[in-house]
């Protein structure tokens, strides 16, 4: 389908963020019988300057940033447990991440420690205790995946930070019509990259397929399944580009990603106009709104 995209993109980027379905708890029940309290983030970064969600033996990562923090603040090394890992220059508008800790800092307390301590490119927009049993990974159930292209953005150099600018036109009508094939059980492998982890199947239900179109504005994808392989939405989006363009088919991908051999051709779209947008830990509500 095909739409106007609300809220823009740029009303995501000044803190218009997408709702959150952590199950925090109402009240925080202090430590457990081990003395641990167990806690969870919800998070917003900009992925520029940064080597992507994982600690990297060297260089810069979202996942480095907020264990030093954390660890100065409860005075106890810690580790974060993310829904997902992000790679390099890819973005955040609801990534979620659970941690133990034995601190008694309060809740308020902690959240502005971390905000004075973070870089600007990292914000916690949530911070709240969670049961023993939650798991910012396994307990997933659904994410929502958004890519942010521009058609016709002649001078797309003040751009590339936050989408993908294109020179060129694209077809609207066939872009969507791709995309409203991709919904149901889906092998993912030709779409992941090379050497990507996998635990058992490739195959994800995807639950949303959509293009949103803004007239002269940015245009988004969004995708939204029940798990993601590394490089998928970013290879989803390159060969929607290509349909866009005429080069390719609706038919034709769908062929390309049923034939379950990884792609080949360069189709990759760039990291910086993808954003994980939402993490589901209750059955997929439907297609939102926003």
């Amino acid at each position: 389908m095909t739409g106007r995209a609300e809220p823009s993109l740029w009303a995501r980027l000044l803190g218009g963020f997408p709702p959150h379905g952590v199950p925090f708890l109402a009240a925080d029940p202090g430590p457990d019988a081990a003395g641990q309290r167990h806690l969870a983030l919800v998070l917003a970064y900009a992925g520029e300057g940064f080597l992507g969600w994982q600690v990297q033996p060297r260089g810069r990562s979202i996942q480095g940033e907020l264990e030093a923090a954390l660890t100065r603040l409860c005075d106890h090394p810690l580790r974060l447990h993310a829904s997902g890992r992000t790679d390099a220059g890819v973005h955040a508008l609801g990534q979620v991440a659970s941690f133990a800790t034995s601190s008694t800092l309060s809740l308020e307390r902690l959240t502005r420690g971390l905000r004075s301590l973070l870089p600007p490119g990292i914000h916690p927009r949530a911070l709240g205790p969670v049961p023993p049993e939650f798991h910012a990974r396994y307990s997933a159930q659904a994410k929502t995946y958004d890519y942010w292209l521009w058609p016709r953005a002649e001078a797309g150099i003040f751009l590339r930070a936050r989408l993908w600018p294109l020179p060129m036109a694209l077809d609207p009508q066939a872009m969507a019509a791709a995309l409203a094939r991709l919904p149901g059980p889906r092998d993912l492998a030709a779409l992941a990259s090379q050497g990507a982890e996998v635990n058992g199947s490739t195959v994800r239900e995807i639950l949303e397929a959509r293009l949103d179109v803004t007239p002269e504005g940015p245009w988004r994808v969004r995708i939204t399944a029940t798990g993601f392989l590394r490089h998928v939405v970013r290879n989803l989006v390159g060969l929607l580009v290509r349909v866009g363009r005429g080069q390719l088919s609706p038919e034709g991908m769908l062929a390309a990603i049923a034939a379950g051999r990884e792609l080949r051709g360069g189709s990759k779209a760039p990291p910086q106009g993808l954003y994980l947008s939402r993490v589901y830990y209750q059955p997929w509500p439907g297609p939102a709104p926003d």
